[in-house]
């Protein structure tokens, strides 16, 4: 029994004395406050972990332009050991023939001829598409606290001043800017798990509403330029007590390095608060 009790003091000393989580920067402290006040305009609420909705997905890459619209189903769920599982069920409503595609608890599927199957790797178009709308739906979510994302940040910079521009014709807006390392973050150009990466996010300096975000992927612990990813909100509106964009734009790196607008999301119909079960997003049987 000494011997028993003995070390569970020493634990607890040892629990006592080890070092706290480092306390932000004052003025990355403050700069998250004034975002949480901005996207919580009525005030803190439940976080959210699911939403359904209806987008309008414009696919921009290349000399073709395409748009499809999808009804989308998207839920977290914890897993073993606590890992976050995100599911995502939708439907192409305006494709020349049925498309229906997600994630459940066993992986990617899809539709083939009214069955479901596993999106594996040789179905490698439409596992990418699959895996791009996950993560747009899991950075939309994301995008819902950005004071959150801000405190995330590791190794942050001073947050500074500076310029952001939405296009090549609009004003210049004046914004607070600040740079640091996020562990995980669902890149659309990169399929399947998080990435490292590094990410200056920008806020408006008039209204403390996130604007855009740019985003590198760490490769080998050294930012990746041409992997660069440009994510901006445009038409941020209150929905459900959160702020909430009309449109997600993502800008990619051409081949030139020049940025190039990749995809434009609109949300057409979004509830932050729908009664989603597992089961619901299950692939058909």
């Amino acid at each position: 029994m000494r011997i028993l009790a003995s070390i569970l003091l020493s634990a607890c000393a040892a629990a006592q004395t080890a070092n706290p989580p480092a306390p932000l920067p004052p003025d990355l402290e403050a700069l998250s406050k004034r975002v949480d006040l901005a996207h919580h305009p009525k005030g803190p609420i439940a976080e959210v972990t699911a939403f359904a909705g209806e987008l309008e997905l414009l696919a921009a890459g290349g000399e073709q332009s395409a748009q499809v619209d999808l009804a989308v189903k998207y839920l977290q769920v914890k897993g073993a050991k606590d890992k976050v599982n995100h599911l995502i069920r939708y439907e192409v409503r305006n494709a020349g023939r049925p498309i229906e595609r997600g994630r459940d608890t066993f992986g990617f599927w899809h539709l083939v001829q009214g069955k479901a199957q596993d999106l594996t790797e040789e179905d490698a178009e439409d596992r990418a598409a699959c895996q791009r709308d996950t993560n747009l739906a899991r950075q939309l979510v994301r995008f819902l606290e950005p004071g959150t994302v801000l405190r995330q940040l590791t190794d942050p910079s001073k947050v500074r001043e500076e310029d952001f521009r939405l296009g090549r014709e609009a004003a210049a807006v004046k914004c607070l800017t600040v740079e640091g390392g996020l562990a995980a973050f669902p890149l659309l150009q990169r399929g399947g798990d998080d990435a490292p990466v590094l990410v200056k996010i920008y806020v408006s300096k008039a209204d403390d509403r996130l604007l855009a975000l740019k985003v590198w992927p760490l490769v080998g612990g050294a930012r990746h330029d041409a992997g660069l990813e440009i994510v901006r909100l445009l038409g941020l509106h209150e929905r459900d007590g959160l702020l909430v964009p009309h449109q997600l734009e993502h800008l990619y790196c051409d081949a030139g390095g020049k940025m190039q607008l990749q995809s434009r999301a609109t949300i057409a119909k979004l509830s932050l608060r729908p009664d989603l079960k597992v089961d619901a997003l299950d692939r058909p049987k």
